[in-house]
């Protein structure tokens, strides 16, 4: 997929502060926010509920910066459209966990200065609101490779960051459209059993972002998948996240609309888990359920309860607000265990 043509550049060695870049403070607890992939559209119910809507995913198709969207967008400009006729705001996301990014696409001058340009342009022609960088750590079975991949995080991601900024400030004025992040739950990825490397640096990058959204899922399996305390808990993503350098103004939390059992497709969407259990209490948070030929587990889930606790502790927090993956997962809002129901209203109580 990608050439090695090009040559790299030195990890950047820069240190950014609040003297560098400050963005506009978000008013606590004033987003919701919500993933969509492969064309899902909101109805007008969903979106009286949330502030915007992070469309997934836009990559690099080459090394060399050039860009599409992942299959399913061909209504990109119509749901575009009905979000802001909605009074919702309408955001491209970058990456998502199966994009393998390079330093042969990121730590070369001219091939990033290229996908940025790029990025610029689309988001121009698609009148979107603003661009949601989440570039993960990837999991792959070559462990040489996967550690090459990661590294990439580490030696270019405020460079990116700060680049990307440039442009977007040049192009739209400062503070006209929005740039944020997604990152993982905790700073970590395995590379064994026995081995855990960080690689988001320490190096100030979130300066430049108006906000950043933990991942608060895919954190564990089963009865362990998303739970309050790995969001807030003394050894939490809030906590882990804040010590890291990370501001609260700055911290938006992640729910998921899906349940965790397993790695891979061991997964099952928060409504398909009601279809099943159609008086399932708000309080449980797993099921047992077999997938397929694979072996019976507890799927881990966030339930009506879990979920308005969460929004509660972040609004006590006076976090910016929550994020959601992903909206196809939810029940219809008008549901009364509609997830997206019950996070508005604890949300805007």
């Amino acid at each position: 997929m990608y050439s090695c043509e090009g040559r790299k550049e030195k990890p950047s060695a820069f240190l950014a502060t609040t003297g560098d870049y400050q963005t506009k403070k978000i008013d606590p607890n004033s987003l919701l926010m919500g993933y969509l992939i492969d064309g899902y559209k909101p109805s007008n119910a969903q979106f009286e509920k949330i502030t915007h809507i992070l469309i997934s995913f836009l990559r690099a198709t080459n090394s060399k910066g050039d860009i599409a969207m992942t299959s399913g967008w061909e209504n990109l400009d119509e749901v575009v459209t009905d979000a802001q006729n909605n009074g919702v705001k309408a955001i491209i996301s970058f990456g998502g966990g199966e994009f393998k990014v390079t330093s042969t696409l990121m730590g070369n001058k001219t091939n990033r200065q290229n996908l940025i340009k790029n990025i610029i342009i689309f988001i121009k022609k698609h009148n979107l609101d603003g661009f949601d960088c989440d570039w993960e750590p990837s999991w792959v079975d070559d462990k040489n490779e996967m550690k090459s991949i990661n590294n990439t995080v580490t030696d270019y991601y405020l460079t990116f960051i700060k680049e990307f900024r440039e442009a977007l400030d040049a192009e739209f004025g400062k503070g006209n459209k929005t740039f944020s992040a997604a990152v993982l739950n905790l700073n970590s990825i395995w590379y064994s059993a026995e081995k855990q490397i960080s690689h988001f640096p320490q190096n100030g990058w979130w300066n430049y972002l108006d906000w950043v959204s933990l991942m608060n899922y895919d954190n564990d399996l089963g009865s362990k998948h998303s739970t309050f305390e790995s969001v807030f808990g003394k050894d939490g993503s809030v906590t882990y996240w804040t010590n890291f350098g990370i501001p609260l103004s700055k911290i938006v939390i992640g729910i998921p609309f899906y349940a965790r059992g397993g790695w891979g497709e061991e997964w099952l969407f928060y409504k398909e888990i009601m279809k099943m259990n159609p008086f399932l209490s708000g309080t449980t948070d797993f099921i047992l359920f077999k997938k397929n030929d694979l072996k019976e587990k507890k799927y881990g889930f966030n339930g009506t309860i879990t979920s308005t606790e969460k929004v509660a502790k972040a609004k006590k927090l006076s976090l910016p607000g929550v994020m959601f993956w992903q909206l196809a997962g939810d029940l219809p809002v008008d549901h009364e265990k509609s997830l997206l129901r019950v996070i508005s209203r604890e949300l805007r109580k």
